[in-house]
């Protein structure tokens, strides 16, 4: 692997490692390197920038070795440290576009988004030879943090560098669209929340929505024994526009996609049933943050419905399913993502509810929360359920109908 190659490999894990919350090794000579380590090889790099001329192929090895070494303490937290030797890098090389993502990133993990903005411009105008892939993954950083604009030239600048991944592209013409619905948006930050609220939508509706989300954030943080990193991106929308921009059926008010979206009602006040779906979106958070999104859907619906304060214990399981055919995991998984299929979807939805019910009462919230950890560790579902609950599917699925009575007599 060519050491470009290898630099490109390591932002994009960095980067990753960020969306997920956490910041895995790097591959390539610098993977869990020890500060004495660090420092060595940082001696070496200035070294090489003390016999260079700028603009030499010393310089640019020294800044490429410089990228390296902030890198490093980038994966190892150290921000501070990462952006001293990311900008002395960029000193001996400015147009190093990998140098200059890098210095993006690192902004964006201090939240110094000014800073972040200044060096993706320079970027854009100064290293045209730079990986179209590292600024894919900066517009999925910029986009998680709901920061559209730069999300938008982030991937832009991926285009332009000659990046042609169509779900890429596809997520940069749907960025724009909804940049289009966000001009008079306002932005307020409360607690572990960033809110982007329409701006017909009073102040009092953002105030008592982040009370609540505030409040289920410490039962979710207590159950999961963790916490979200950094601060949730929370988008409030006077009706129906964006869902009606990316689909989302008439009967759905909330969403999650890595920001909780929730539409609402200016003329209705703050809905009773606002809390519940803040609630349920705001788990699916959690769920995906400790699964490493590897929760199957059946278990992150099932348990987004408990968290919003649902339950389905057997009498109205066996109302709400009374003549249905009940389904496998793989159909019930099937059944959550048919969303013109109103039916299907409610079948499926009272199932995985019905599942987590029954997890809950039969083997007790410990082993549920264990499930989803369990899941972010890296092991299979169907290992994680028998080493959590000792049922495997199979035997979960028909556990689960002789406790609701289901099964036919």
């Amino acid at each position: 692997m060519t050491k470009g190659r290898r630099s490109q490999v390591h932002l994009t894990v960095i980067v990753l490692g960020i969306v997920l919350g956490g910041l895995p090794e790097m591959a390539g000579g610098v993977q869990g390197a020890a500060p004495v380590d660090l420092e060595r090889r940082l001696g070496v790099a200035r070294g090489l920038a003390e016999r260079a001329q700028a603009g030499s192929p010393e310089a640019r090895a020294a800044a490429a070795e410089l990228g390296d070494v902030g890198a490093a303490y980038l994966e190892q937290g150290e921000t501070g440290r990462a952006i001293e030797l990311l900008e002395e890098a960029w000193g001996w090389n400015p147009d190093d576009g990998l140098v200059l993502a890098r210095l993006t990133l690192a902004y964006v993990r201090a939240e110094d988004y000014a800073f972040a903005r200044f060096y993706l411009d320079l970027a854009r105008d100064q290293a045209p030879r730079a990986p179209p892939e590292a600024y894919a993954i900066l517009g999925a950083i910029y986009y998680s943090v709901n920061r559209l604009e730069e999300a938008v030239l982030s991937w832009e600048q991926f285009e332009r560098l000659g990046g042609s991944d169509p779900s890429t592209l596809s997520r940069l013409a749907r960025a724009r669209a909804e940049m289009s619905l966000s001009r008079n948006q306002r932005l307020r930050e409360i607690g572990d929340f960033v809110f982007s609220y329409d701006a017909t939508l009073p102040l009092e509706l953002v105030e008592r929505a982040a009370e609540n989300l505030g409040a289920a954030a410490r039962d979710l943080s207590r159950f999961f024994g963790a916490s979200l990193p950094g601060r949730q991106s929370v988008i409030l929308y006077e009706g129906r526009r964006y869902f009606a921009l990316v689909s989302v059926p008439e009967w759905v008010s909330g969403a999650f996609d890595g920001k909780i979206r929730v539409t609402v009602d200016p003329e209705g006040g703050i809905a009773p049933e606002l809390p519940m779906v803040l609630a349920h979106e705001l788990a699916h958070a959690f769920v995906r943050r400790v699964s490493r999104d590897r929760a199957p859907g059946w278990l992150h619906e099932g348990l987004a419905q408990w968290w919003e304060g649902k339950r389905m214990l057997p009498r109205e399981l066996r109302a709400a399913l009374a003549g249905r055919t009940l389904s496998t995991l793989p159909e019930i998984e099937g059944g959550l993502s048919r969303k013109p299929d109103r039916a299907a979807v409610r079948d499926a939805y009272v199932e995985a509810l019905g599942l987590v019910e029954y997890l809950m009462l039969a083997r007790g919230p410990g082993a549920v929360a264990c499930l989803v950890r369990d899941l972010g560790e890296g092991a299979a579902p169907e290992e994680a359920l028998r080493v959590e609950t000792g049922l495997s599917e199979g035997e979960l699925l028909a556990a689960w109908k002789s406790w609701a009575g289901l099964e036919p007599r």
